[in-house]
């Protein structure tokens, strides 16, 4: 059986609405990641959280710096945002293809913070027995989330585009 072929577990389609379809204990770990990541972005002092707010000008620092002052406020803002909407909605069964946007967004962010932190690169395998094998199962897992969560959403994209 392929991925296809299964069904999802993080979250499948109801209607118009997004079930989430995690346990306890993975609602659980999605609540504990999110409330560290929070905490994070509110310090904003993590050098890890550098791809999150990319460079505008790599060869100015001067327009690059302008460029900080004016924008990274408004991407912690937005980053912290869907974050709370995702420990708002943890215990939620159902959710709308709005509230799923933000879930998208927040795991798409930890799973940069997290890949950054980790020093992964397109090179990477997995071993199994390398010490930070725990961590790297976990970005696997949030990339897997991630994943879902946008097959989800392209289903809405296509129903909309049948209904027309």
């Amino acid at each position: 059986m392929t991925l296809q072929e299964q069904n999802n577990i993080a979250f499948s389609r109801q209607g118009q609405q997004i079930q989430i379809c995690l346990d306890n204990d993975e609602r659980k770990l999605v609540l504990e990641l999110a409330e560290q990541f929070q905490l994070i972005l509110v310090s904003d002092k993590d050098p890890d959280l550098c791809r999150l707010y990319p460079t505008a000008y790599p060869d100015n620092v001067d327009q690059n710096s302008d460029y900080k002052e004016l924008v990274h406020d408004d991407l912690v803002k937005h980053h912290l945002a869907e974050t709370k909407v995702v420990i708002d909605t943890l215990e939620k069964k159902l959710i709308c293809h709005k509230e799923l946007a933000s879930w998208m967004g927040m795991l798409n962010a930890l799973r940069l913070f997290v890949g950054t932190r980790l020093d992964i690169s397109e090179n990477d395998v997995f071993d199994p027995e390398s010490p930070d094998a725990p961590s790297r199962a976990l970005l696997a897992w949030l990339g897997y989330l991630l994943e879902e969560a946008v097959d989800v959403s392209t289903n809405f994209l296509t129903a909309v585009q049948t209904e027309t």
